[in-house]
């Protein structure tokens, strides 16, 4: 789940860097590249035999000579990604070429420098939040970026929200990011005691990080009627919010099943420019102690991606006029009529 953003801007900051450019690479060049991938994965995939498995197939397709004519490393990074997934069937496992250049970002620091401009034009990956008719709250995440970084803006709009009577959290199409800006926003539902939401194993370090709810700024959304858009879209964090507010049953979510990927990772050079985001840990729910890796999160109101947020809208209204005194409900039932299919 880590990074997913940041190694998405990455691959498309060096994919401008090179294109239009002429690269051929020798077969040496080649076999360095495959050697050090096939070790990586060994290293550090989150499933030995998978990676072992995965490895096997490479060496096999290597040995027959099925990387001899391909000598363009973006299609060679292709190729390699689409093969290993055949086996592997995990979305996160990327790899990409990325060749080195005096103007290219490649400290650390110029790295997250980078990462945090694209960010700010999506006001830190939360471009929009609004009331809706009714004083339903809508809240769009396209990304979870550093806590350190976005969790003032989060609680900022926690805190503009807290005052509506039900929430809409827009997850469609996000892509993911820090899990422990999905710990920080998550933390919003649950009162103030600790409650675990997630873990993360890792196999090279035999270690499992916990993810339990933390004090937040201002005061929490509870006992207020919760629902989350997803589509098929939706990847690794976004889907970690979605399944753990689910699994939890803080929140209902309305859309379509998810993309699939719960592994967490990291990106790994291979050298000759080629770089890997390879799984290195599994996430773990504590209600259903296993994940949604391969399967997606499923939605309890199963409608398209363009209808859910008039159908959540309807379901919000419907849910707080419940709740509300007779002489309350017409302003929601007025609101209800409103909504335009």
């Amino acid at each position: 789940m880590k990074r997913t953003i940041l190694t998405s801007i990455m691959i498309l900051l060096t994919t401008a860097q090179f294109f239009g450019q002429t690269v051929k690479l020798t077969k040496t060049e080649k076999e360095q590249v495959i050697n050090t991938l096939i070790e990586k994965l060994n290293d550090n995939y989150i499933f030995l035999d998978v990676a072992q498995k995965a490895s096997k197939n490479i060496k096999a397709l290597q040995k027959k000579g099925g990387y001899d004519q391909i000598d363009e490393p973006a299609k060679l990074a292709k190729l390699l990604t689409e093969q290993l997934r055949e086996v592997v069937h995990d979305k996160h496992l990327n790899l990409w070429y990325s060749p080195k250049k005096p103007f290219a970002p490649t400290s650390p620091q110029a790295q997250e420098e980078s990462f945090m401009r694209q960010m700010k034009r999506a006001n830190l990956g939360l471009p929009k939040i609004d009331i809706l008719e009714g004083n339903v709250g809508y809240l769009k995440i396209e990304g979870f970026g550093p806590v350190n970084k976005v969790g003032e803006t989060c609680s900022g709009a926690m805190m503009f929200l807290a005052n509506t009577d039900a929430l809409i959290i827009d997850l469609r199409n996000n892509q993911g990011g820090e899990p422990d800006l999905v710990q920080y926003l998550a933390s919003y539902f649950f009162d103030d005691k600790p409650v675990l939401i997630n873990s993360l194993y890792y196999r090279k370090k035999n270690k499992t990080d916990e993810y339990w709810t933390v004090p937040v700024k201002g005061s929490k959304y509870i006992d207020k009627p919760v629902f989350i858009l997803i589509n098929n879209s939706t990847f690794s964090a976004g889907e970690e919010l979605a399944y753990d507010l689910k699994t939890q049953h803080k929140a209902v979510l309305v859309g379509e099943t998810t993309g699939g990927g719960a592994n967490d990772g990291e990106v790994f050079e291979l050298g000759n420019g080629f770089f890997a985001f390879i799984p290195t840990g599994k996430a773990i729910n504590p209600i259903t102690n296993t994940n949604w890796e391969g399967t997606g999160v499923e939605p309890n109101v199963a409608v398209s991606a363009t209808k859910a947020l008039t159908t959540a809208h309807q379901m919000a209204l419907k849910a707080v006029m419940e709740k509300m005194p007779e002489q309350e409900k017409p302003f929601y039932a007025k609101a209800l009529a409103n909504i335009k299919e």
